[in-house]
């Protein structure tokens, strides 16, 4: 059945375990946090040594956790086998969470990207050997789109063969036949010994497969996926972060949370990290404050675009230079930093056409932050409301962030940030098409935002 975690505690406590727990999604804190919460409730710590059988996705051998499933404790008490990252629930619909998985870690956790890797080849029925040595050019995009499937369609020719590379230096191996699950199914069927129990955990699943299935019929299933919306990422982190601060006895302030969250990304597991940090750093102080958060925790690649572009707005051509300059040898996708550049284009377009309409004309340059909020943002709100809800709108951002714009479209004539546009996407159009130098396109297109007008 589909559970709760509360519900499944709760069970554990009464002494209600059930045979198997699958715990699954891409939000991997809270399947980890799952995972040890279950095994604390079944488990004495004194037990753990002898009484837990672990393996990971990567080295899991059917055969093997058959066995241990039917075998009893070696000390009395209860029994756990947990399977850490299984690949048994992937197929051909899991194939874009698999392939967004290696591309997201090819640079920042190559093993982790090689062994989904793995699953995927898995998924396709190759072997790593099939597209050695530029063998994976071979592949047709049909063979492609019929074995990984449509949805799984991305530019692999970037990422394949980087991904091949990194497998064979870390002497990584494998893919061929999906495994057979049904030894596992039937062993589930047909009833686990009283006080043994199999946890497993999984990126993705397809819920069509059979062993899905038996695990829902048999067993409970716990899903913790990321929020696709920024609203609820923030309420996830704020529940999340306040839980995990309580326990240790502090707090965070409301603008400290919000520093955090964009210093992040609202990664939740980021910012877990950085909130163990946070808690060494303040020491016996009981509250983390925005200044903690500026001390301990490093200016996140999305800090550094909103840098560049605040230099372009104020025209500071030597200060652009050096942040894009700083980016690009973080490793920041140039095309990343040309969709921010044309946003903050885009939005003092918006600003200037908006001061321009005598909407707003209590509005004036460099009136201060506070008579902003108090005299025009409530008449830019009315305007929200009555020309649509668009996230992309000016008039639908922080306001903030609207007094900062609408400061700086001044700046600019309303010819200007047209051409603007235009150069942006043609060198959009440029970088994606006919190979340009990334870098030397930036610096030119930075030059001449920043020394016109």
């Amino acid at each position: 059945m589909q559970g709760t975690l509360k519900t499944v505690l709760g069970d554990i406590g009464r002494g209600a375990t059930a045979p198997c727990y699958l715990i699954y999604g891409d939000e991997e804190y809270l399947v980890e946090n799952a995972v040890n919460r279950i095994i604390d409730g079944i488990l004495l710590p004194d037990q753990r040594d002898l009484n837990l059988f672990s393996m990971q996705g990567e080295d899991e051998d059917i055969d093997a956790i058959c066995d241990s499933i039917r075998t009893p404790p070696l000390i009395p008490g209860g029994k756990v086998i947990l399977v850490r990252n299984t690949r048994l629930f992937y197929s051909k619909v899991s194939s874009a969470d698999v392939i967004s998985e290696i591309t997201s870690n090819i640079e920042k956790e190559p093993r982790r990207a090689a062994r989904a890797f793995i699953s995927l080849l898995e998924i396709a029925g190759w072997s790593i050997e099939d597209l050695m040595d530029g063998q994976w050019r071979k592949i047709s995009d049909d063979d492609w789109r019929s074995v990984i499937g449509a949805t799984a369609e991305t530019e692999r020719g970037k990422w394949l063969p980087k991904v091949i590379d990194l497998c064979d230096r870390l002497k990584i191996t494998g893919g061929g036949k999906p495994k057979d699950t049904d030894k596992l199914e039937g062993v589930l069927k047909g009833g686990i010994p009283d006080g043994n129990c199999l946890i497993m955990t999984a990126g993705a699943v397809d819920k069509r497969k059979k062993l899905f299935k038996t695990m829902i019929d048999v067993g409970v299933i716990l899903s913790f996926s990321k929020s696709k919306s920024e609203s609820g990422k923030k309420g996830l982190l704020m529940d999340t972060v306040k839980d995990a601060l309580a326990k240790r006895g502090k707090r965070l302030t409301p603008d400290a949370l919000l520093a955090l969250g964009k210093k992040t990304g609202l990664n939740l597991r980021d910012s877990l990290i950085e909130i163990e940090k946070l808690i060494t750093y303040v020491g016996e102080s009981e509250t983390i404050d925005k200044h903690d958060i500026d001390a301990v925790v490093k200016k996140s690649a999305e800090d550094s675009v909103f840098d560049l572009t605040s230099s372009i707005m104020e025209k500071d051509t030597g200060r652009a230079l050096q942040i894009l300059r700083q980016l690009l040898d973080q490793g920041v996708n140039h095309i990343l930093i040309l969709s921010m550049i044309a946003r903050e284009v885009r939005l003092l377009l918006q600003g200037n056409i908006l001061l321009e309409s005598g909407e707003i004309p209590a509005f004036r340059s460099g009136m201060d932050y506070g008579k902003f909020q108090a005299g025009v943002y409530p008449s830019i709100k009315d305007l929200a409301n009555r020309w649509g809800k668009k996230s992309k709108w000016l008039a639908n951002q922080h306001p903030y962030a609207i007094y900062k714009t609408l400061s700086n479209a001044g700046r600019f004539s309303r010819e200007e940030l047209i051409d603007y546009m235009k150069r942006l996407a043609d060198l959009d159009l440029a970088l994606k098409s006919s190979g340009a130098d990334p870098q030397l396109a930036l610096k030119r297109l930075l030059i001449g935002i920043c020394q016109t007008g």
